[in-house]
């Protein structure tokens, strides 16, 4: 596979201000973060319109729709977008579910600072687990 020219384009779901101003600093040396947005109507607005690489997906974002079923939608309306559950719930049963889900990667909040950018790359790239049992 080629080597990916441009820097991956991120879009961050997060109801969070702090998360919203923080993340895309943390991401800013090798990605492009397209948009930030805080619930799930302007979520899916922004996925068809900004057509982003990777959405960054808070599983607790507002808006009446459980997260499973926001990745569900979001691989529905854009099978090409890769969407990485990034929740503050380090559960493996909700890991395992969102993965069947259509998730390529889950990062738990908490360590955000060490895995974000490498699964974000990773899921790009194509060298993510297809699934993630056999993920730490």
């Amino acid at each position: 596979m080629p080597e990916r020219q441009q820097p991956p384009r991120v879009l961050l779901a997060d109801d969070d201000a702090a998360m919203r101003s923080a993340i895309p600093r943390l991401l800013s040396l090798s990605c492009e973060v397209v948009g930030c947005v805080a619930d799930t109507a302007a979520l899916f607005e922004a996925a068809e319109r900004l057509r982003p690489d990777v959405v960054l997906l808070d599983f607790s974002l507002p808006g009446g729709m459980p997260g499973l079923e926001v990745v569900r939608r979001l691989k529905s309306m854009a099978p090409e977008v890769k969407v990485v559950a990034f929740t503050g719930h380090d559960d493996e049963e909700l890991k395992r579910l969102a993965y069947q889900a259509g998730a390529s990667g889950y990062v738990w909040k908490l360590n955000a600072a060490d895995e974000l950018l490498p699964t974000i790359h990773a899921v790009v790239d194509g060298s993510a687990a297809a699934s993630g049992d056999d993920l730490p």
